[in-house]
């Protein structure tokens, strides 16, 4: 059976239709060799790679987040992402993490779900893209090298990589790591796929685009939205706008992973060396969920999670059910 390498790129709660997927192809038993994942995409690779598939129906945090309602949207926050309000606010970020209640909410100081991890990694390899803001730069950090041992210590630098992965300004205060600043990998790459074409033991990828998505529409529905939801209005357009900066770029990334196979496949090559790294062609999934909302802040819809879950699910399945 082909090795897959697959990008859990991020969105909000969009990344709730990464998890479908995910879960579907791990119920299928397809392999999946090296995930890269960045932004919200990183809570849902950590979920699955704790997951104890002969115990549980789902990934355990996913688990209990789908059974949350509106009325629990502070669990949400605490459970799946770690966060905590910022106290006294400071005009600079919203939430700010305590990195101690962050590994405990994401299962980590639980010896079993360690093990578990352990195991998981010895046959996969897994990335976590951010952005080095001081030096204007992407940065993959290898999770494998990092957790070579899992313990009190190496958890510690795991926590560093996986909080700049989620770190989204200005929602978030920038992570610090040796003095600079490192924020969510989507600011320089949503989809980051460069390990996965450097990986020679990869032979397909799977990349999900959230790119297909009705901005016209959303726009024209703020600016003819009456005077008095003003300030709900304020904070639709800030989530647009961050979305609009995060998510359209991926356009550009996907087609340029597009040309890498063409160029090579033009060549007469099934490799290339650019720049000391070798580039393997390799076929690209793209599932493509329309109009799904990243809803970061916003709580107008408090049953997304669970219909994108429900979706990336049945879509998996229309793409790679007859594999």
């Amino acid at each position: 059976m082909k090795k897959y390498g697959f990008v859990a790129s991020g969105g909000g709660y969009r990344s709730f239709y990464t998890a479908g997927v995910l879960v579907w192809l791990e119920k299928q038993g397809i392999p999946i060799s090296h995930i890269t994942s960045t932004s919200s995409g990183n809570n849902i690779v950590l979920d699955y790679l704790l997951w104890e598939r002969d115990k549980e129906e789902l990934p355990p945090i996913l688990a209990k987040t789908h059974r949350l309602g509106i009325g629990d949207i502070a669990q949400v926050l605490s459970n799946f992402l770690g966060l905590r309000p910022s106290l006294p606010p400071a005009g600079t970020h919203l939430f700010t993490v305590d990195k101690d209640s962050c590994r405990k909410s994401l299962l980590l100081d639980d010896p079993e779900r360690r093990a578990v991890l352990a195991r998981r990694l010895g046959v996969m390899r897994w990335d976590i893209f951010a952005t080095n803001l001081t030096k204007h730069r992407g940065h993959y950090f290898k999770i494998n090298e990092i957790l070579s041992r899992i313990d009190d210590d190496s958890l510690d630098g795991f926590m560093d990589a996986f909080l700049a992965g989620i770190t989204t300004i200005p929602y978030f205060k920038a992570l610090t790591i040796d003095g600079e600043y490192h924020i969510e990998g989507g600011y320089t790459d949503n989809t980051p796929m460069k390990t996965l074409f450097t990986d020679p033991e990869v032979e397909e990828i799977i990349a999900i685009d959230f790119t297909d998505y009705d901005y016209h529409r959303e726009l024209e529905k703020l600016y003819n939205s009456q005077i008095f939801t003003l300030p709900f209005n304020s904070i639709d357009m800030h989530i647009l706008a961050s979305d609009i900066g995060l998510t359209l770029p991926n356009k550009r990334s996907l087609s340029q992973c597009l040309l890498i196979n063409k160029l090579l496949k033009a060549a007469g090559k099934d490799s290339m060396e650019i720049e000391g790294r070798t580039y393997h062609h390799k076929p690209i999934h793209i599932l493509r969920p329309k109009n799904l909302e990243s809803m970061t802040v916003s709580l107008k819809h408090s049953s997304a999670q669970k219909e994108y879950f429900e979706l990336g699910r049945k879509e998996a399945e229309g793409v790679f059910g007859g594999k």
